[in-house]
């Protein structure tokens, strides 16, 4: 667990105080950076995920609850752990904006019960004193038979 955790230090270190200086650049850092998230979310790494997020994060859960940051750190750290598998993604750099669009599936324990869910994503992301931050999410339910990528 230490070096994981010493491997996204580094990760961040390189990804985020770097500067931006073209869309497939700024569109892989991203992608290093959503990675990051999904292993900060699986291990619940709330320092991680703190400083992925704007404080300004708009974040609207795959539930269709609408989360500020402070929830969405509080909502992770509450719930048990999820497998989470991003099956595709593409990102498109805009300026200081890059947006993820992709398909994942969470696998966890809620109630005592298992469950699997897929969904769709978006996430945006600004170039904001001089490093990336996620400022806007989305997950939308999707039902088996719309796993077209």
């Amino acid at each position: 667990m230490k070096r994981w955790k010493w491997l996204a230090a580094l990760l961040c270190l390189a990804t985020f105080y770097a500067p931006a200086q073209t869309s497939g650049d700024a569109e892989s850092k991203v992608r290093a950076l959503e990675r990051l998230w999904g292993e900060a979310a699986q291990f619940r790494d709330l320092r991680a995920l703190e400083s992925l997020f704007d404080e300004s994060l708009i974040y609207v859960h795959i539930d269709g609850r609408l989360m500020t940051k402070a929830q969405v750190l509080a909502d992770t750290a509450a719930v048990s752990a999820v497998d989470i598998v991003v099956e595709s993604s593409t990102a498109h750099a805009y300026g200081d904006a890059v947006i993820v669009v992709g398909i994942l599936r969470l696998k966890g324990m809620e109630g005592g019960k298992p469950y699997l869910r897929h969904g769709r994503f978006v996430d945006t992301w600004r170039y904001k004193d001089g490093r990336w931050v996620c400022v806007a999410s989305m997950t939308t339910a999707m039902q088996e038979g719309s796993m077209t990528k």
